[in-house]
C-alpha cells in the first residue's frame, strides 16, 4: 500500500482521533491528540492493512522558537515488517502539562525511548511502568532538551592519562615552524 493510501485509510477509519494526516516528503504522517493517541496505536498495531509491528523510533520536539501550537510533540516512528510501510504518528502535547499516554504495553521497544523523553524534554509517559531519568542523574534539575533549558558551561576534568595531556599541550604540533 502507498503511503498515499496509508493516509486515506487512517483518515476513513479513524476520523476525529487524527487531527491531521498528510504525505511529507513520501512519508505517511498523522497527527493527533494525547487523548486519541492510544486509539490511534492500537488501530496502527492491530488492523490488518496497517499491521505497525515495529517500533523504530520516539523522539520529542520543542517549537519554542516557532510561531505554532502545540509548543511540543511526542512523535513515534512505527513500521510494518510484513506490509514494509512506515507511519509517523505526531502526538501534540499541552506546554503547560506536556503528557503523552505510554505504548510500551504495544510496544516493547518504547520502554527505553519513552523514558529517555520523559528525561530530556520533561514529557509526563502517563502508564509507563518504569517511569524515571535514564540518561541525567536521578537529583538532576530540568530537562536539557527544552529549547528554554539555561545553557551552562563546566570545565570538566579527566584524569585518564593526565600526564601524558599535560606534555601535549606544552609542547608544539608538529606542523608548526618558527618564524
Amino acid at each position: 500500500m502507498k503511503h498515499e493510501e496509508l493516509v486515506e485509510k487512517a483518515k476513513t477509519d479513524l476520523g476525529d482521533a487524527l487531527t491531521s494526516a498528510e504525505v511529507v516528503l513520501g512519508d505517511a504522517v498523522l497527527h493527533t491528540t494525547p487523548e486519541s493517541w492510544r486509539q490511534v496505536a492500537e488501530y496502527l498495531k492491530n488492523d490488518p492493512a496497517m499491521e505497525c509491528n515495529y517500533l523504530s523510533q520516539t523522539t520529542g520536539v520543542d517549537y519554542l522558537e516557532e510561531d505554532r501550537e502545540p509548543r511540543f510533540e511526542a512523535v513515534y516512528e512505527l513500521h510494518s515488517l510484513t506490509q514494509n510501510h512506515t507511519v509517523r504518528v505526531r502526538v501534540g502535547l499541552d506546554e503547560d502539562e506536556p503528557k503523552v499516554p505510554t505504548v510500551s504495553d504495544l510496544w516493547k521497544g518504547a520502554l527505553f525511548p519513552e523514558r529517555e523523553m520523559f528525561d530530556m524534554f520533561g514529557f509526563e509517559i502517563t502508564g509507563h511502568p518504569d517511569l524515571r531519568r535514564l540518561i541525567m542523574p536521578d537529583d538532576w534539575e530540568g530537562h536539557p532538551l527544552k529549547k528554554d533549558y539555561p545553557l551552562v558551561w563546566e570545565d570538566i576534568a579527566f584524569s585518564h592519562n593526565a600526564d601524558h595531556k599535560a606534555e601535549l599541550v606544552k609542547s608544539k604540533p608538529e606542523y608548526e615552524t618558527e618564524d
